[in-house]
């Protein structure tokens, strides 16, 4: 569908101007002879057969570009093709924090970071706590869409991983103790937490790539679970979807509330499963995405899983919260 409007717009662009044109002030055979020569060498040359977004942007201004990418946009969430969500963004020292990662291993040379302020925001109002944060981006993205359906099983215990590896031929950090195959030892399917039954590896066919703790001299806030050709992602929960967005250092992300101030966040998915939306109920073990990576960072593919704790009305939102480690809480009965 994209291909075609994209043809339509280019030739709307170039030839409905000489229709009317000729249609009111026809012009000399010689004339409309040269001028069809022209366009099929211009055909040729841009080779519309094969146009793509890429292609398309070397013929047209940027606000051009920008602006039939909106429409397409409209066009294809209308349709259902894609999910549309909101864009938010933070300071290059908030990403690098969130990603754990070093400005010389995140950004390319000669990129400014700048510190965030030590003072603390002041309190959030009732009206405050509506409004997007100060220079956050609010243009949304297109995010493709998956069609996937699973039946969800009433137990839990049917649903997630029984058993989790560290992934061979990486160095994990902060790696949980394991046997000789790489089994960890302590893991623990689903545990209790603030009264809510969580499962701790919500994703099929991964491998663990980076635990719970200090990495780069920073709080590594989640566990990171990899698989080379991507893995489904399952909600840890029974909940309610409070965060569905596209941000620079987490890619495409959710943020589920699963009650009692127990949260769980889903970062750098490829896609979001079809139908989510903002205040969608979702059940324990119901697929909400596939796994990407899908920041504006070099990154492997993987899931980036945070259990957030806390009171998620504060000036911050989900970024004011607490985060823990799923391993280290008891087994759920």
């Amino acid at each position: 569908m994209i291909k075609t409007i994209l043809t339509l717009a280019f030739a709307g662009a170039t030839g409905v101007g000489g229709y009317l044109g000729g249609s009111i002030y026809p012009a000399p055979p010689q004339w409309t002879e040269a001028i069809n020569r022209e366009a099929n060498d211009l055909r040729t040359k841009f080779k519309l057969e094969s146009v793509d977004f890429q292609g398309f942007r070397r013929l047209v201004s940027e606000a051009k570009f920008a602006e039939l990418k909106g429409e397409l946009s409209d066009y294809a969430a209308a349709a259902g093709e894609v999910i549309v969500v909101e864009r938010d963004s933070g300071s290059i020292e908030e990403q690098l924090d969130n990603l754990a990662m070093t400005a010389e291993t995140a950004l390319p040379a000669g990129t400014e970071v700048v510190p965030i302020p030590a003072t603390p925001p002041p309190p959030a109002t009732q009206s405050d706590a509506n409004k997007p944060a100060a220079g956050a981006a609010t243009t949304p993205a297109p995010i493709t869409s998956i069609i996937v359906t699973r039946p969800v099983s009433t137990d839990m215990k049917q649903v997630f991983e029984q058993n989790l590896k560290l992934c061979p031929r990486m160095t994990v950090a902060n790696a949980p103790a394991s046997d000789a195959e790489l089994v960890v030892a302590s893991y623990k399917p689903l545990v209790a937490v603030q009264g809510v039954k969580l499962a701790t590896f919500p994703a099929k066919g991964a491998c663990l790539s980076s635990g719970f703790g200090a990495r780069n001299s920073r709080l590594h806030k989640g566990l990171d679970y990899h698989s080379e050709t991507g893995a489904p992602i399952l909600a840890a929960a029974d909940g309610t979807v409070v965060e569905m967005k596209y941000r620079e250092d987490y890619g495409n992300m959710l943020l589920i509330d699963h009650g009692g101030g127990v949260y769980t966040r889903y970062a750098h998915l490829a896609s979001f499963g079809k139908g989510l939306s903002m205040g969608v109920t979702v059940r324990a073990g119901e697929q909400i995405g596939l796994m990407g990576n899908t920041a504006a960072y070099q990154i492997p593919m993987h899931l980036h899983y945070e259990l957030l704790l806390g009171d998620y009305a504060n000036p911050k939102g989900s970024f004011g919260l607490q985060a823990a480690d799923p391993l280290s809480f008891p087994a759920a009965p």
